[in-house]
């Protein structure tokens, strides 16, 4: 589409003077339900290992990476945030971990807690066990067996607790939702949670719903899921055992992983030195991993060009500059940045309407955010993403079939990517109606961003320029910018507070069940990102849910384009760019895959230094 002079030369103003930072890759840790281990779609191959200069023996193997923020607690089960994940990945251990299969172009589990995978225990695959490591301990030496297990599980589901991981997990056991939802009634018994012990090296799992034996091994695997050490749990809680500090030092945390964490020097780096009591101990290569915490993206280019780091995933404007780089790769993704809308603002007399949350949606440039700020992304009208039913048995994902097609090509007949002014200021006039507000009303939305995003920024600056042009000067932009919180937090302070919110969640489930996209954005799930939900949405996800429909990936298509349909109707939230992440390799990293494998990635963490 022609681009007016006006726009392109305040883009030129804007976005050149400004240093650009894409989200990284997220690692997420969902404890979904998964086939067995597939192939991976198509990406660019890793790089091959090469000759480097050798390192002194005293150092031994380096492996150097880094966050772009600090992991403010190592207690995964009441945070949300991913960068955790690192450290608890290297310095905690989980009952089953993923590996890559011999032919490094897939993933299976294998036992690390556990002794051997789960053992069906019924005909129909609801009842599992799972026997355990005898010689599993803490760092401190301390053995992990059965009771460490049903204390951390007991934790983890409390009701009182409240654990922001939790009710994504407890939906995957017997009765684990309803305990753990339950506040403060006691209506349902912990006996009744399908979690037992057996003996002192033996679980009993009761799901509830039927599992392979590589689904059943899914929900144990991640860092909210990692055993939590019971004294220092305990240490840590509140008198009224609504909280616990447990993790938010390396003194009132324990580790029990292939690494021990050395060092935590809070907001600067972290040091993990190999474990050689692990009982995987031969998996793991590196004697030493440095995690440094690097918000800002000149400050990683110039560690990645002193050869201080063993990866980069660069931003829109960096990555110009290794476009022509053998060390770049890219590859595929599961997240659509978007835009979630308030609809409960007291300031904003329209926040409620969904004729507002369509004039939004219809008021996105895509295609020029895409080209100028996030670079080298995909604009995206539509949220289930492209990588959505890709481990489905045929490898169809929902985007390539008639039904997300037709969806695609709805969009498209609005505009570019669903982009068109004229439906916008239609439909916020038609809001300004159906809320008797005056048109020569201004509107000021409020787009909350993390400060040191500068990304999200710019699109935030963009709209202030736009906005008023699209709807008649009668919106208006205003940034507001937090630090130190996630999203959601920040949110929470008050609904006055915001009006949009950009995010980039991200479900792993979706790559089998493409609807699991949308899973936290129903009210069921209590750590939900937005406030705004839908009768129609939920139970159009419910029948997507339903075992005929979701175990039969041709029933589940037509509703899952039925349910996209519904989200766009209703506008849940706006999408804005399909993600395709690009990274930088060291050519002294060995990685143990061949290709970027979805739902296990590239397997840093096993991978080699060559020496």
């Amino acid at each position: 589409m022609k681009k007016n002079k006006l726009v392109a030369l305040i883009l030129a103003a804007l976005f050149v003077l400004m240093t650009l930072a894409a989200c990284a890759p997220t690692a997420t840790s969902d404890p979904t339900d998964a086939p067995e281990a597939t192939d991976a779609p198509e990406a660019t191959d890793a790089p091959d290992a090469t000759d480097v200069p050798e390192q002194s023996d005293s150092e031994g193997k380096v492996y150097r990476t880094y966050l772009t923020a600090e992991a403010t607690t190592l207690n995964r089960q009441d945070n949300v945030d991913t960068y955790p994940d690192t450290p608890m990945s290297y310095c905690s251990s989980y009952l089953y971990r993923t590996y890559p299969t011999e032919d490094g172009k897939g993933y299976q589990y294998i036992p690390d807690l556990a002794a051997e995978l789960p053992i069906q225990m019924d005909e129909e695959g609801y009842v599992w066990q799972i026997k355990l490591r005898e010689e599993a301990c803490w760092h401190n030496g301390e053995p992990i067996n059965a009771d460490t297990w049903m204390y951390t599980f007991r934790m983890y589901l409390d009701p009182i607790l409240a654990n922001k991981m939790a009710g994504m997990f407890s939906e995957y056991i017997l009765n684990g939702y309803e305990y753990f939802m339950q506040g403060t009634s006691n209506t349902v018994a912990w006996e009744d949670v399908g979690i037992k012990k057996i003996d002192d090296y033996t679980l009993e799992i009761t799901f509830a719903d039927t599992k392979t034996q590589f689904s059943a091994c899914t929900p144990f695997n991640g860092a909210d899921v990692s055993p939590v050490y019971e004294p220092l749990y305990e240490a840590g809680m509140n008198e009224s055992r609504t909280e616990t500090a447990y993790g938010s030092t390396l003194d009132n945390w324990m580790g029990c992983g292939p690494y021990y964490f050395d060092t935590w020097t809070y907001n600067s780096i972290h040091i993990y030195k190999k474990n050689p009591n692990y009982w995987l101990a031969d998996l793991f290569n590196y004697d030493t991993v440095e995690v440094r915490i690097i918000p800002e993206m000149n400050a990683r280019v110039e560690l990645w060009e002193q050869g201080m780091l063993d990866s980069l995933t660069p931003d829109a404007n960096t990555l110009e500059i290794y476009l022509d780089d053998s060390r770049l790769v890219s590859y595929p993704s599961l997240s659509v940045y978007h835009i979630d809308i308030n609809c409960k603002n007291p300031t904003n007399p329209i926040s409620g309407s969904v004729a507002y949350r369509k004039a939004m949606y219809h008021a996105i440039d895509r295609e020029t955010l895409a080209q100028y700020i996030f670079g080298h992304m995909t604009p995206s009208g539509v949220y289930v993403n492209e990588l959505a039913g890709i481990e489905s048995e045929n490898h169809e994902t929902y985007r390539e079939s008639s039904y997300g097609k037709a969806v695609t090509d709805m969009v498209e007949s609005w505009g570019p990517y669903g982009y068109s002014p004229e439906m916008a200021l239609d439909y916020l006039k038609q809001a300004y109606a159906e809320c008797n507000v005056s048109e020569d009303t201004v509107i000021t939305i409020k787009f909350a961003v993390d400060e040191t995003d500068s990304a999200w920024k710019a699109c935030a600056e963009f709209f202030q320029q736009e906005f008023p042009k699209i709807f008649n000067n009668m919106v208006q932009v205003e940034i507001v910018t937090y630090a130190g919180m996630s999203a959601t937090d920040f949110k929470s302070t008050g609904d006055d507070k915001w009006d949009f919110s950009p995010n980039d969640w991200t479900r792993g489930a979706s790559r089998i069940y493409p609807h699991q996209c949308f899973y936290y954005y129903l009210s069921s799930y209590g750590g939900s990102p937005n406030n705004y939900f839908d009768e129609e949405f939920e139970a159009q996800f419910a029948v997507c849910e339903t075992p005929e429909i979701k175990n039969d990936y041709e029933k589940l298509l037509p509703e899952v384009q039925k349910l996209e349909e519904i989200y766009l109707e209703k506008v849940i939230q706006i999408p804005v760019v399909q993600v395709i992440n690009y990274e930088l390799f060291s050519e002294r990293i060995q990685l143990p895959v061949s290709t970027y494998i979805p739902g296990f990635g590239w397997g840093f963490i096993y991978g080699d230094i060559v020496e």
